[in-house]
This record gives structure tokens, sequence and C-alpha cells, in this order.
């Protein structure tokens, strides 16, 4: 699903929301598209969930200067070039956060696509914890990249229970991710 908020034109700016999975039907999609829902009100917005990330990520030549497939040269133009913000929504795996959204990382252009940028982190997790290691190692690779981390990390524990039947945020996960939302939008 993708979101272009508040009109249907050509947008030179935007927010690009990631759903860090590829798992199907993944919880972190279900709470990437109800922050994508509410930011979509306020900024042009792009929702990109690694469910629909074009195998082609793993031949080897990708790394290969020249050699990426026109289908990875168009993710990277049509969600990372045009974005100056993103918002990385993404699971706890085994402490950290999924290698496939780190196999993303490393097949972009990281001077095009995050280089001098800003990015909000949301880490999710069954658990307790939040994934709170998973958005420290995420920090690190963005700062790597020379990406501002917004300081404010939102760590949301047993986010299986986040949810209304309908789909939407309970009353104090929303209260929470708005508080998210407004400090990105001002970032």
């Amino acid at each position: 699903m993708s979101y272009v908020c508040c009109c249907e034109q050509q947008i030179e700016y935007m927010i690009t929301i990631i759903s860090g999975t590829n798992r199907a039907n993944s919880l972190t999609a279900k709470f990437a598209e109800q922050y994508g829902s509410l930011l979509s009100q306020h900024e042009a917005c792009l929702l990109f969930t690694l469910a629909d990330l074009p195998v082609e990520v793993l031949n080897l030549d990708v790394y290969e200067k020249g050699k990426k497939s026109q289908k990875i040269i168009e993710l990277q133009e049509k969600y990372f070039l045009n974005a100056e913000k993103f918002v990385f929504v993404f699971p706890e795996y085994n402490g950290s956060f999924p290698g496939i959204l780190k196999v993303l990382i490393d097949v972009l252009d990281p001077k095009l696509c995050f280089a001098g940028k800003k990015a909000g982190l949301i880490g999710l997790a069954t658990g307790r914890a939040g994934n709170l290691r998973g958005l420290d190692h995420m920090t690190s690779v963005l700062n790597h990249m020379n990406t501002s981390v917004m300081p404010y990390l939102l760590p949301v524990s047993r986010v299986q229970f986040e949810f209304e039947e309908d789909g939407t945020f309970k009353e104090g996960t929303l209260k929470l991710v708005q508080q998210h939302l407004d400090k990105m939008l001002v970032f």
C-alpha cells in the first residue's frame, strides 16, 4: 500500500515509511500502515514493505557499480531518492533488526539514499523490551551513513496487543505514536 497525502500531485519532498520485515501479513506491516495513515493526514508519504522487495537484491552483482537491476533502480528512485526523511518500523529478530532490512540498506546507494537525511525509528517486539537493542543497532548503521536519527526512539512492547479489533491503534498506543509522529514532522 502506498500513501501520497493531501494531494495526488507530483511531490518533491516526502517521508518514506519502511515496514522492515518481509514476512507476509506481519504485525510490522500492520503497524506501519496505521502510522502511514496518520502521517498522510499531515505530510506526503509513501509506504514500502519489505514483503515487496525484489528478489534481485540477492544477486551477487548488485554490489558492483553499474550492475543494479532495473527493479532496484526503480525502488531506489521511488522510495529513497526523493525522501528527506524515513520512518523505519521493524521487529526484533534475534536481539536486533531483520537481516533483510540490512540487505535493503546495503543494495541502495548510501550517498544518494541516506546521506544528509533524517530518520525516525520504531522498534516492535512481542516481548517486553520493544526491540531496544535493535533500535540501537539501526541507529548505529544509519549514523554511519550520515543519516541523522531522531532522538525520540519508540520501542513498542507486546505489539500484538496494541491494536483494536478494527486494526487501529489502541488509545494508549495511538497517543505514543502521535507523539512520535509530531516530533518526526518537525525533526
